[in-house]
């Protein structure tokens, strides 16, 4: 017999290779909950029921069930490909001329139910993955669950496993044959409790020492036990909802032969990322329209309004330049990328990235540009939001109901900002140092837990990265530690180029030059300001009206002592062979930098005597320059007197190098330094370092000087530039002997002005 060609109102989209599995559980499904309505009709009134039955005997051997020679409510792992095909096939004849708007299931299955036995079928994806499972050693993590959906999807299990099969927790489960045991989180008023973590633990590992096969079941705000190797467990994730999702559920639960206008309905509803990000209210909601086409429109509308709702993040392609910043960022994505379209594993990529640096130097921009340019959800929060939830116990919720968002909408960027107020356990103020040890605790159990785990991956940012944990610091929990450093001329540029497309490049060059020590923040800032004084007199923005908003209005003679005191610093560097220097900059706020990246050293007497030389000489520059020296060397402690005082106090009293010989007598820096003899040594250790950097500057000083003039000119040296400069420094000829006694307190003259 020859079959009519399908209708093409009907067409759709290749079928997912889960699809076949799925339409039978769901089936089977289907059939329990009639038998449960028609047993409950029995019992009360049965003659009335008549026509009831009658209905729901001819739907069971209507189109979506035809007898073929088939069982239609076969259970699925008895069903070969080839009779689940020759069922569709069939179905597909019977439906052909169908009307495309058809009657409702005479019995409604609660959406959310459907939608979720949907969703577990088409993760085991077909009948052999899940006898894998039943093996006698298999043991398997079903996660991705949200906890409102724990209880009812350990029900729907009994429709996924074989009848000869039961389900019994891992207590009842013992020596009972054809029995898998599950293993979940019980919650306590909608939550999981800390007793109740702890017995999802106990119990994990009383199911892996019992003989059944063993199925995990973790909702996305429950942790595994930390030594777990995950890499020898299969592990399947409860898949999002999409279109193909929910088409498959609509045609159980708005039709009565299992078809209806699948074209017109995909076409309707909305894209499969705006899908898995729409609240299961919404979608609920959306499900109670009485056609299929309806739920999709309502879908539809809701996924628009949560889209237009959210502002429109940066984008990769919008950032010029390719510091290392953005060479990282780009790699990022595209592994991502490349992970969503299965060509890479999930361990083949970084999972995690730190970004540091000033503020307002774009880490949070840079970090939802990588989330958007993978097409990933991106979820924020910071460490400040987390503890205004009130004590310790607000806060540690917040915080792990983070990570559970985050893992509810992957796959997922996780932004923290502020990362460095999670503190340090090494701090030496006693004040809240309880507080400060629960907390890091509690933050690296969520990093380890989602680390293990497909489909998120966590940006930190901060200002500080010197203030963090060691222990949050370590590889696996954050990989990738990147420096955002403020932008330079280039970069700047790039920033204006966005804000004025239709001005020239010659144009702006001059206006990017001026803004070097901006922030982008800065610059927006500035931009914003311009903007707003051409509206207020009813015109549009000039190129006048940015110079004078990027006027530098720092002192002349501060620059030129800047410039010397971070030439000092690269000069000395580049004699001791301490690093490469990557960039030297003057700042607007009237200080300046230096960015090195520090060559491997052995910690030896002598690499800390260089590294001592190099945080002192800026202020030996000043010395031999200027014949004094200003405040600029110390004050906070990240300046350059306060770190090379650490590493002298450290000699004498941590590393085993000095006055006291093998002996380590503390942490405690500022109660060494009140004893008269440790303070006398450490002093002498700053002074012969300050005093061998003046003698290295000396041999150097007209090159020092014109790298400060040129500096100045520009206030920004990259590497390349720096370079030219410093592969013509004269080394000392015993770099590491100790340098003749200078007197530091004479006066030297004064160097030329630029």
């Amino acid at each position: 017999m020859m079959h009519n060609a399908p209708n093409p109102n009907f067409t759709s989209a290749p079928r997912p290779a889960w699809w076949d599995y799925t339409e039978q559980v769901i089936r089977r499904f289907q059939q329990h909950e009639w038998d449960k309505a028609e047993e409950d009709r029995s019992h009360t009134h049965a003659a009335a029921d008549d026509a009831f039955k009658a209905a729901l005997t001819a739907h069971l051997n209507g189109p979506q069930f035809p007898h073929s020679g088939l069982d239609p409510l076969a259970p699925p792992e008895n069903l070969s490909p080839e009779a689940s095909h020759d069922t569709a096939d069939i179905s597909s004849a019977l439906a052909t001329d169908a009307p495309t708007e058809l009657a409702l299931p005479p019995i409604r299955i609660p959406a959310h139910k459907l939608l979720l036995i949907t969703r577990l079928a088409a993760s085991i994806g077909n009948a052999t993955a899940f006898e894998s499972f039943l093996e006698p050693s298999a043991i398997t993590v079903l996660g991705g669950i949200a906890d409102d959906d724990l209880d009812l999807l350990q029900r729907l299990l009994m429709h996924v496993v074989p009848e000869q099969w039961s389900i019994a927790s891992i207590r009842g489960s013992m020596n009972i044959a054809h029995c898998i045991s599950v293993v979940r989180p019980h919650l306590s008023e909608g939550k999981i409790s800390a007793h109740a973590a702890r017995e999802f633990e106990r119990d994990i590992l009383a199911g892996i020492a019992a003989e059944a096969p063993l199925l995990i079941i973790q909702p996305t705000n429950a942790t595994l036990p930390p030594g777990l190797p995950l890499d020898q467990i299969r592990r399947i994730s409860l898949m999002p909802i999409s279109r193909d999702i929910m088409i498959a559920t609509l045609r159980a639960s708005h039709s009565d032969v299992g078809r209806f206008d699948e074209a017109a309905v995909r076409v309707a509803l909305p894209d499969d990322k705006a899908l898995a990000a729409l609240d299961p209210l919404c979608i609920a909601v959306a499900m109670r329209a009485p056609s299929a086409c309806e739920v999709a429109e309502r879908l539809r509308v809701m996924g628009r309004t949560a889209t237009t709702s959210s502002p429109v993040g940066p984008h990769l392609d919008a950032f010029t330049g390719n510091s290392p910043a953005l060479r990282a960022a780009r790699q990022l994505s595209r592994d991502l990328r490349a992970w969503k379209d299965g060509r890479i594993s999930w361990n083949d990529l970084s999972r995690s990235m730190l970004l540091y640096g000033p503020p307002g130097t774009g880490k949070s921009w840079l970090a939802r540009a990588i989330g958007n340019s993978a097409d990933f959800t991106v979820v924020t929060a910071t460490f400040g939001q987390w503890q205004a939830e009130g004590h310790l116990g607000d806060m540690l919720t917040a915080m792990r109901q983070c990570f559970h968002n985050a893992r509810a909408a992957m796959p997922t960027v996780l932004i923290i900002d502020e990362i460095d107020s999670v503190g340090s356990r090494e701090d030496r103020d006693p004040h809240n140092r309880s507080y400060r040890t629960q907390v890091i605790n509690a933050f690296l159990a969520e990093l380890d837990s989602i680390s293990r785990e497909e489909g998120v991956i966590v940006i930190g940012t901060c200002n500080h990265p010197e203030l963090i944990d060691s222990a949050v610091m370590r590889a696996g929990r954050f990989d990738l530690k990147i420096e955002l450093p403020l932008p330079d001329a280039d970069a700047l540029l790039g920033v204006l180029q966005r804000h004025f497309p239709e001005w020239s490049e010659a144009c702006l060059q001059g206006l990017a030059q001026n803004a070097v020590g901006c922030s982008a923040a800065d610059v927006d800032a500035a931009i914003r300001q311009a903007k707003g004084m051409a509206r207020s007199q009813e015109r549009e923005v000039t190129i006048a009206d940015l110079r004078a908003v990027f006027a530098t209005q720092s002192d002349p003679e501060i620059d030129w002592r800047v410039a010397v005191h971070e030439c000092g610093h690269a000069v000395v560097c580049a004699a001791l062979g301490l690093g490469t220097v990557r960039r030297i900059l003057l700042a607007r706020s009237g200080g300046g930098a230096v960015m090195w990246d520090p060559t491997p050293r052995h910690g030896l007497m002598t690499d800390l005597a260089a590294t001592l030389c190099q945080h002192m000489a800026g202020r030996a520059a000043e010395r031999l320059i200027f014949g004094e020296v200003s405040a600029g060397s110390g004050g906070t402690a990240e300046s350059d007197l306060a770190k090379a005082t650490a590493i002298a106090v450290g000699i004498h009293t941590r590393y085993g190098l000095g006055m006291f010989g093998s002996l380590w007598i503390g942490n405690e820096d500022q109660a060494q330094l009140h004893d008269p003899a440790c303070r006398m040594r450490v002093r002498q250790s700053i002074d012969d370092a300050e005093a061998r950097a003046v003698r290295i500057i000396m041999d150097n000083r007209d090159l020092l000087e014109g790298m400060a003039r040129q500096l100045v000119r520009t206030r920004d040296l990259d590497e390349q530039t720096a370079k030219v400069w410093l592969d013509r420094v004269r080394s000392p000829v015993l770099a590491h002997a100790p340098e003749p006694a200078v007197d530091l307190g004479q006066e030297q003259r004064s160097g030329a002005e630029p």
